[in-house]
């Protein structure tokens, strides 16, 4: 096998790591105005597992035509349109959630939404989003065959076959239904103490009867979501090969969109405790127009549209990715499925509460990850090929810092301050002291998995590039065992309550990057992590040191005698105050935070700072910032 023989001094002076460009070549090509590899998430945190979906690597991305330049600067100004629409859905999502939380809290309707939702919106994301097997397939096997004139042929046939597939499997859903929706009411724990005002009169037959109708009439509501999965994740797919990606980034937004207007327009605070019913419609309206949103582009493609009765050549290697995929995908959900039904065990609120947190990982996350993954996975691809094997293991490294080095802080944060940041974003109307306690002991054991999962994510796509999805598929099947097991450990034998999730999800992280990295080494050699402990090690500091920064800061001004300072110098009233008292906390907690990790990090003259601020040119206008890069260059 031929590799390039690259020593450790030209890995770390020289930012040409590969004739098409790396990393720190795209940190400098020019950023304009999208992949969730999750929208709101992919696999991600916010599903509330740990396991990661086995899609196949878009390898045809990589022999996109052009000069090496071009390449670069095609690929840098990707990286820039991912990263401010991604931003934009993230933060419309995250309005989605505090009016979702405004209007539910962490009660039996929440549980009964999101519980449904598993079965059915979590399909769309994992299924039908960017980076999915659907979009991952269709990629592949479109991507060479783009100027065919079959090609319109072949993408018909498959979302034919598609439709009629996701059909007969929503059928069959429909039918069981009803069975598991009595299944999970019968094992739903009910603390009375912790109901909603409204529902305290209500006997504990039904409430479960409430739970158990509201679960069955929202998933009945959100059933098409789950053919709706499979044609977005086509269409992501035809779009990306045809280089139209503002839609495919920007529809997350659609569906949280739709969810904030169906719940300020249609839900009544008096039945709010009663019915998630608007909430579920808004859910279905968002994913159509999700689907929507993608057909005019779609139309405006190459393809000439025509239905075949025939098999068109492409259609067996389409199935031939799609349906390892598929079945990895599958096989990791069960996980999730795990975390349900012991989640349902420990009492109302508990999953909403793991969801929430998981949310509040992902919303950074999926930004940095998404950002990061649609550029480098180009790289990976076209040095798995060529046989550079000390380029990708060089590139791996680099990415894998500059992901630390973004997420580090992020987990820092929602370690010490985690509940003043619950409570700014989402403690107001059902959303009460108890919802916030709930969110912050599932979000404490949950943040520590951030480090791992930015890994795991980096190391999985490594695999892809290999067009090798067997690999994450078996540590997807060793993932339900072990989860199943640290599940039923900590939430029957210790007394964590909801954190015992979040901790077991973080174990498994650790357990699945651990296994995906003796994998990798054992496939490609030595991957030269020792490298990574000196610059992890000043990251891992610099981060003790904002983290206590911002410990302090909050807790100096979440104090009684502030909140009566702001509410007699601003004459506010007791919530506006709430608010304003948790504003100042959180943002200038997290803005010294900040400072102090950028500091340090430039101190030890770690290359990262340089990189980011060539990413988002605006850090250069603030003073301080360009007199720190300056000094370290000199």
């Amino acid at each position: 096998m031929a590799t390039n023989k690259n020593n450790d001094k030209q890995e770390e002076q020289s930012p040409h790591l590969t004739d098409a460009g790396s990393i720190s070549e795209l940190a400098g090509a020019e950023q304009s105005a999208e992949h969730q590899l999750t929208p709101e998430s992919a696999p991600s945190p916010e599903s509330g597992g740990d396991t990661g979906t086995a899609g196949v690597p878009p390898a045809s991305i990589a022999a996109s035509p052009g000069t090496p330049s071009e390449k670069k600067e095609s690929i840098g100004k990707t990286f820039g349109i991912v990263a401010i629409l991604t931003v934009l859905s993230k933060v419309i999502g995250l309005v989605r959630d505090i009016v979702v939380a405004h209007a539910y809290g962490t009660g039996i309707v929440a549980d009964a939404y999101n519980y449904a939702y598993q079965f059915t919106g979590n399909i769309l994301i994992l299924f039908g989003g960017l980076g999915g097997p659907f979009h991952s397939s269709t990629v592949a096997v479109l991507g060479g065959k783009k100027d065919d004139e079959n090609a319109g042929k072949l993408v018909t046939q498959v979302f034919a076959v598609t439709f009629v597939a996701l059909t007969l499997i929503s059928v069959v859903a429909y039918l069981v239904a009803p069975y598991v929706a009595e299944f999970m009411a019968s094992n739903y724990k009910i603390a009375g103490e912790d109901l909603p005002t409204a529902l305290r009169a209500m006997s504990e037959a039904d409430l479960h009867k409430l739970y158990r109708d509201q679960l069955l009439a929202q998933f009945n509501i959100m059933l098409p979501l789950i053919v709706i999965s499979g044609l977005v994740g086509i269409s992501y797919g035809v779009l990306n090969v045809y280089n139209k990606i503002f839609w495919p980034s920007l529809s997350p937004a659609i569906a949280s969109i739709a969810i904030i207007v169906a719940i300020l327009g249609f839900s009544n605070p008096e039945t709010a405790p009663y019915t998630g019913i608007p909430l579920a419609v808004g859910t279905l309206i968002g994913a159509i127009g999700q689907l929507i949103a993608q057909v005019p582009d779609t139309l405006r493609t190459k393809l000439k549209w025509s239905l075949s009765p025939k098999p068109q050549e492409g259609c067996n290697e389409y199935a031939a990715m799609l349906w390892p995929a598929i079945f990895s995908t599958s096989v990791g959900q069960l996980t999730v499925y795990v975390d349900c039904l012991f989640t349902n065990t420990i009492g109302q609120g508990a999953w909403t509460a793991v969801l929430m947190s998981n949310r509040l990982v992902q919303l950074p996350l999926g930004v940095l990850l998404t950002a990061m993954l649609v550029p480098i996975l180009p790289r990976f691809t076209e040095q798995a090929a060529a046989e550079r094997i000390d380029d990708l293991k060089a590139e791996l490294r680099r990415s894998l810092r500059f992901l630390w080095f973004l997420s580090l802080p992020l987990a820092t944060l929602f370690l010490v301050i985690p509940e003043p940041i619950i409570k700014l974003l989402f403690q107001h109307g059902e959303f009460n002291q108890e919802s916030t306690q709930l969110v912050t002991a599932a979000l404490l054991f949950l943040a520590p998995s951030i480090f791992f999962y930015v890994a795991r994510d980096l190391m999985t796509r490594v695999f892809y590039a290999f067009k090798d999805s067997k690999t994450p598929f078996r540590v997807a099947l060793i993932a339900i065992a072990v989860k199943t097991f640290l599940d039923w450990a900590l939430v029957f034998h210790t007394n964590l309550g909801v954190a015992a999730i979040s901790l077991a999800s973080t174990l498994m992280t650790l357990i699945n990057l651990s296994l995906l990295t003796w994998f990798l080494k054992s496939k490609i050699g030595g991957l030269g992590f020792t490298k990574l402990i000196k610059p992890v090690g000043i990251m891992l500091f610099a981060s003790a040191l904002c983290g206590g920064a911002a410990w302090l800061i909050s807790g100096a001004i979440e104090t009684p005698a502030v909140t009566q300072i702001l509410a007699k110098t601003f004459h506010l009233s007791t919530n506006l105050t709430f608010v304003l008292q948790h504003l100042i906390s959180v943002g200038l907690a997290t803005a010294a935070a900040g400072i102090i990790y950028l500091v340090v990090c430039v101190l030890f003259r770690l290359e990262e700072p340089v990189m980011l601020v060539q990413r988002v040119p605006a850090l250069k206008r603030i003073g301080p910032i360009r007199k720190l890069l300056e000094s370290q260059k000199n």
